[in-house]
């Protein structure tokens, strides 16, 4: 279903449902949300500013997105579950699980983080990906949707380069246990792989490539190409009745929420994607 159809199908609800449930809220009361790890920056800014303003105490746990699906099949119970991708909530829409349909609310990109050194250009991406000598980082797919979508550029580089998607797919699951011991106590386990020159490319979310640079001004990002990108799509699943947790999956879709979405680094849903610099 297209995004924009998508969008008006759920909206009216919600808005019905959040506006009736105004009404019937006695109290402010908690909101337990799963989220998926590239969310942080939003989940803080919503704990910062939706918080107060509606009254609404959130209870966050991170995760990969399908991983936290799963959790919820297995029997747990959040209010919420914001994903990096539409599949997760549509799966649980399927199982009975939400009240409302799935809702996109924001939008990501894809990019190629590797060491300046490495000369990695929109030119030479191909070629430097698949040259025996550079290991690829994806994270896991199923699991979660930066693997998915990591992989997803994989098959788009086979229509390409025949036979290039089984190679990318040995070198990332080569890639996708390493571990590397931290330098600093607070160093990220992605910085680490770098650091200790465990890996030399990682293909994630440009939201969070950022945090990688400073940490390692060695490393530099390339945005995918918009041929090869697979555009990410969040949408957020919304679990239970209870009147925050939808005033919080409505302010998400507000001037403010799409705000805090912008300012964690992500593409504001009605924003058009931004081209490859």
């Amino acid at each position: 279903m297209p995004l924009s159809a998508l969008c008006k199908r759920a909206l009216p609800t919600l808005g019905l449902l959040a506006y009736v449930a105004a009404g019937q809220a006695a109290a402010p009361q908690s909101v337990q949300i799963f989220a998926a790890g590239s969310l942080r920056g939003v989940v803080t800014g919503l704990a910062a500013e939706a918080g107060p303003a509606l009254g609404v105490q959130l209870q966050p746990s991170f995760g990969g997105s399908g991983a936290m699906r799963e959790r919820i099949e297995q029997g747990e119970s959040p209010d919420l579950l914001l994903s990096a991708d539409l599949g997760s909530p549509r799966k649980l829409e399927a199982q009975g699980r939400t009240v409302v349909p799935p809702i996109a609310f924001a939008r990501n990109r894809m990019c190629i983080v590797s060491r300046r050194s490495a000369g990695i250009t929109a030119a030479n991406l191909i070629d430097r990906m698949l040259a025996a000598s550079v290991r690829v980082k994806t994270s896991t797919p199923i699991a979660d949707p930066s693997g998915d979508y990591a992989w997803s550029i994989f098959k788009k580089i086979e229509a390409l380069r025949p036979g290039a998607e089984a190679i990318l797919q040995r070198k990332a699951q080569a890639s996708m246990n390493l571990v590397a011991k931290p330098e600093t106590p607070t160093q990220s386990a992605a910085a680490a792989l770098f650091a200790t020159h465990a890996i030399d490319l990682s293909i994630t979310y440009c939201s969070g490539s950022g945090a990688l640079e400073q940490e390692l001004p060695e490393l530099t990002s390339l945005p995918v190409p918009p041929e090869l990108d697979p555009h990410p799509v969040y949408g957020v699943a919304v679990l239970s009745m209870k009147p925050e947790a939808l005033r919080l999956a409505l302010f998400l879709l507000s001037e403010k929420g799409q705000a805090i979405i912008a300012k964690a680094g992500l593409v504001p849903l009605l924003d058009a994607p931004e081209p490859a610099q």
